[in-house]
């Protein structure tokens, strides 16, 4: 394994960090499914996450055993290419909860004055929302630059090999 270098590096952080942040998302979506109230837009949630979730091992994966000219394996490639997609999808899916959190937020604020604490606590969703947004478009941008950049440097080993071998 070769050292990564130090934007791959906090891109890993990232991926860490969102993980973090899905796999509480992911625990709250499928906690809320037992409490009754809007079983399947919960079992729906739980199932976004979920997906993110993969992909985001996905991609840490890749990133530890694949970069930087490890070719990628052919179901590797097409588990790539679909979860990406998806996740290209869920920015809609993110996005919404973003709003439906500003929204509230802003619902509570116009209304009552809160203290330091309760204004944490209502603006805590909002700030998780966001941060899970915004992460994710950062992990599918940094995860398409390395799918390209393994397939760059893995063609370039190709190429240097048939070269020297005439």
């Amino acid at each position: 394994m070769t050292d990564l270098p130090g934007n791959w590096r906090v891109f890993k952080a990232l991926i860490i960090i969102q993980m973090i942040m899905v796999m509480f998302m992911l625990v709250v979506s499928i906690g809320g499914i037992f409490y009754g109230e809007n079983v399947f837009w919960r079992g729906f949630e739980g199932l976004c996450y979920g997906l993110m979730m993969v992909f985001l091992y996905q991609g840490f994966s890749i990133l530890n055993d694949n970069y930087p000219d490890t070719p990628l394996s052919l179901s590797q490639k097409r588990n790539f290419n679909v979860l990406f997609l998806i996740n290209f999808l869920l920015i809609a899916f993110l996005f919404a909860k973003v709003v439906v959190h500003w929204r509230f937020v802003r619902s509570i604020i116009s209304g009552i004055t809160l203290e330091p604490r309760g204004q944490f606590l209502v603006f805590l969703p909002l700030l998780m929302a966001s941060m899970v947004f915004i992460l994710n478009l950062v992990n599918l941008a940094g995860m398409y630059r390395l799918r390209t950049i393994i397939q760059e440097n893995n063609q370039k080993k190709i190429d240097d090999e048939f070269i020297n071998d005439n």
